[in-house]
């Protein structure tokens, strides 16, 4: 193997590519906009190495490898390259959809698929390195000029979008591109997973308080339509984003209704579907239940009856559907990351 330590770095990069990337993913407010950045970078170090990476995928090929391994590795690289490049592609051109899915849900998707493998692979190529590979001072300065480059590499992008007046240089800092202006119910409907129920009928349709709160509640649809407003920004993992006005009740005068007890650490709220997210008590406290966006009714697909509206929260957290409150006495993190329906 012609350059061993390209396996190393890159076995660094795509650990730190796919942690940043998964931080940035369930990460909407900008003051956590560094994950994404450092996803950038990473995505620009990684691509530097590969120059380094086909020199020795190359001589490896030449080798008398079995059919099988050899296939394996070229592969890997292939669909590699077909990751980062539906990366670049989104962050410079603009959204495009490639079998109805988004250019960054098939880089999301592959890049899933893909990194444990990658890892795996880089992790077996350096496993046989001496253990004075890591403390030489060459391997240092190599690793730090990659970095180096990878920021020099980024800045020049990100440069070059804004004097070109390109696509990529509007996307927000999660990488999504605004919808096109309009009104009301006028974006996307997407869903979770199979998060998709039937249309709910307001006359039986109740939204429960309970869990540690000192009075616990229902109530009914009329109860909801009151006068609160909130122009926040719904940011879809899908790559795009709108920012609208929401109408209706917020989440703060429904737990001081219900009285939350002294050791209330956070709050969920479920969907009709079983669906939920978990928040700690300030954050909820911020948060809306819309009946309305803009002047327009919620659309089934929309979340009607009652939708939650969590500024700085991806739009996988906008629980759609809500039918049930419950204050809790354990923290927001008793929740898988992502949801798992």
């Amino acid at each position: 193997m012609k350059y061993p330590w390209a396996n190393t770095f890159l076995l660094l990069l795509l650990t730190v590519e796919s942690l940043a990337g998964v931080l940035g993913l369930v990460s909407g407010s900008p003051d956590k906009a560094a994950f994404i950045l450092i996803h950038r970078v990473a995505g620009w170090g990684i691509l530097a190495v590969l120059s380094w990476k086909v020199v020795n995928v190359r001589r490896s090929l030449r080798l008398r490898r079995a059919g099988s391994t050899r296939v394996a590795s070229l592969a890997l690289l292939v669909v590699l390259v077909l990751t980062l490049t539906s990366g670049f592609v989104w962050s410079i051109t603009g959204p495009y959809q490639v079998w109805r899915l988004s250019g960054v849900s098939w880089h999301i998707y592959i890049g899933v698929a893909l990194t444990p493998l990658l890892i795996w692979h880089a992790a077996r190529l350096t496993a046989g390195l001496p253990p004075s590979f890591w403390a030489d001072r060459r391997t240092f300065i190599r690793f730090a000029g990659v970095v180096g480059v990878a920021l020099l590499l980024w800045r020049v992008s990100e440069a070059a979008l804004a004097a070109g007046d390109l696509p990529g240089a509007r996307r927000r800092f999660t990488g999504s591109y605004a919808v096109p202006d309009g009104r009301g119910n006028s974006f996307p409907q997407t869903s979770w997973l199979n998060d998709n129920p039937a249309p709910v009928s307001t006359d039986s349709w109740r939204v429960k308080v309970h869990g540690a709160v000192e009075r616990e509640f229902s109530k009914g649809y009329d109860d909801l339509i009151e006068g609160a407003a909130m122009s926040a920004t719904l940011d879809c993992t899908g790559g795009w984003n709108t920012t609208r006005v929401w109408h209706g009740i917020r989440v703060a005068d429904l737990l001081e209704e219900a009285g939350p007890v002294a050791d209330a650490a956070s709050v969920t709220f479920t969907s009709v579907t079983g669906y939920y997210r978990r928040f700690s008590m300030k954050e909820a406290g911020g948060y809306l239940l819309a009946t309305h966006v803009g002047d327009e009714l919620l659309s089934h697909g929309h979340g009607y009856p009652l939708r939650l509206v969590a500024p700085g929260k991806r739009g996988f957290e906008w629980v759609k559907w809500v039918t049930d409150i419950r204050v809790n006495r354990t923290s927001k993190w008793w929740q898988p990351p992502l949801p798992l329906q």
